[in-house]
């Protein structure tokens, strides 16, 4: 065996002149690797936080405001209320109980459904057609045994298409309602909660941490952890908002009720004065001097007018709650308007003012609430003998087309300036009129017109020439009407 000597080479001193290369391409693979691996791990860490974000944002928000809804609702609306799909008039009006339930920005949908899970009311009317059955809810389900439910809905339902294109993600929160301290719902309300702004701010923080994630560390993330910090301090601030608002809504509904009973006490006192008043005039103490007589006369009148005040302020509280009967029934107007008008005659004076009513022969009836009509009349026509110091005042009843009747009061008083027009149905409004009739009243009458109307579905209109009297239309349609001979609907 020989054996060759010879001089190591560059080569054969360094045979792995190729590791440099490897190991950099080895790096590179431990870096790409890691880089993914970061990459993968920050975003399982980061969908692991935003799951617990949703379930803060749900369990934090939904019982804030589910104590804050469950207040508007159950102390604007009662049970009965909860009772029939509202369509037409019955929408409006049931909307106008419920107002301060569209003053909170964030919600952007509302619906009510009755403890049988029928969807009642929404403010979009198409909802009604295309609701799912309850038993398809298992969130409704759950509402209506009692429980508060939530969650976040990205709009893949076909009753969210009135939402896409506007929202990209809302919080669904049902919250069952409770009447007169029952323990079992009486309904539940449904409102969908506007989250976008929420999750911007959570998109603003995904961008950060990618950024993070490729720039390095530290700062960017710092300022993700702000801006986390921000979006949960603006919903705890929301809800600290929210929660004053509900002391609020409590301390107010317990001032309106001490108001009515303090109310409904002080009624007995200028009662008790046209009492004695009466008892004076008619002798009950001996007679009295012709002087005192006239003053006793005064302090009667001035006692009823207390009370007619004290009256109409009542009504209309009772109307704006909801705390009044409107069952329909059988209603002949020809003879309602005879009776009014029989009772008001009289304030028309030594005859001023020509006082006619034209009623179409047969009878007129339709089925409506004879007390919320009664006091629609009632008003009309003392409005006109107030503003009508001479002239004439004619009271109309004009049947329509079949379902449909019209009521007419028109008078040639003082009449409505046009500024004023837009203002007349306002509560406690008083024009100035220093040729009225009667100078008292506290501006009540029209409010309680409109009032009363929306709550058996009809409507007025209103047609005045200033300094030439003023027309009032009013008009109760969709309602079976009956002329002589027929029978009400």
């Amino acid at each position: 065996m020989q054996f060759t000597a010879g001089k190591i080479t560059e080569d054969q001193r360094y045979p792995a002149s190729t590791n440099f290369p490897s190991a950099f391409r080895l790096f590179i693979r431990f870096a790409i690797a890691g880089l993914v691996g970061f990459i993968v791990i920050s975003a399982i860490l980061f969908q692991l936080w935003k799951e617990r974000f949703e379930r803060y944002l749900v369990e934090e928000t939904k019982h804030s405001r589910a104590k804050y809804i469950n207040a508007m609702v159950g102390h604007a609306l009662t049970e009965k209320d909860f009772q029939g799909v509202k369509r037409g008039a019955q929408w409006q009006a049931f909307r106008n109980k419920i107002p301060d339930l569209f003053s909170v920005p964030e919600i952007i949908r509302v619906k009510l459904y009755n403890k049988h899970g029928d969807l009642i009311w929404s403010d979009v009317q198409e909802l009604l057609d295309i609701a799912p059955a309850a038993n398809k809810n298992p969130d409704l389900v759950k509402a209506i045994q009692g429980h508060v439910e939530a969650e976040i809905s990205r709009l893949e339902k076909e009753e969210h298409r009135f939402e896409r294109g506007n929202f990209r993600t809302l919080l669904e929160l049902y919250v069952p309602i409770y009447f007169d301290e029952s323990k079992t719902p009486g309904g539940v309300a449904e409102v969908y909660i506007n989250i976008d702004p929420l999750y911007a701010t959570l998109r603003q923080t995904s961008w950060l941490i990618g950024i993070t994630v490729f720039g390095g560390l530290g700062l960017l993330l710092a300022i993700s952890f702000i801006s986390l910090g921000r979006a949960v301090t603006m919903i705890h601030k929301q809800n600290v908002e929210l929660r004053a608002a509900l002391k609020e809504i409590f301390r107010a509904n317990r001032i309106k009720d001490d108001l009515v009973t303090n109310l409904a006490h002080e009624f007995r006192n200028p009662d008790a004065i046209r009492s004695y008043a009466d008892l004076l005039l008619d002798g009950g103490f001996g007679d009295s001097p012709h002087k005192a007589s006239a003053s006793v006369e005064n302090m009667r009148n001035t006692a009823a007018e207390l009370l007619s005040h004290f009256n109409r302020t009542l009504d209309l509280m009772r109307l704006k709650s909801g705390d009044i009967q409107t069952q329909a029934e059988p209603v002949e107007l020809g003879k309602l308007i005879r009776s009014i008008t029989g009772d008001l005659q009289f304030l028309c004076g030594n005859g001023a003012v020509a006082f006619r009513v034209d009623i179409p022969p047969g009878e007129v009836i339709v089925n409506t609430n004879r007390k919320l009509i009664q006091q629609v009349i009632l008003n009309l026509v003392t409005n006109a003998i107030k503003f009508t110091p001479r002239g004439q005042i004619v009271i109309r009843l004009e049947p329509e087309a079949p379902g449909a009747v019209k009521i007419v009061v028109e008078d040639t008083g003082l009449g409505i300036k046009p500024e004023e027009l837009p203002l007349i149905f306002n509560e406690f409004y008083r024009g100035i009129h220093p040729d009225a009739r009667f100078k008292s009243g506290v501006g009540l009458g029209l409010a309680i017109v409109k009032k009363s109307l929306e709550l058996v579905g009809g409507q007025i209109d209103v047609a005045s020439m200033y300094g030439q009297g003023s027309t009032f239309t009013v008009t109760l349609h969709d309602i079976p009407v009956a002329t002589a001979g027929e029978d009400p609907a």
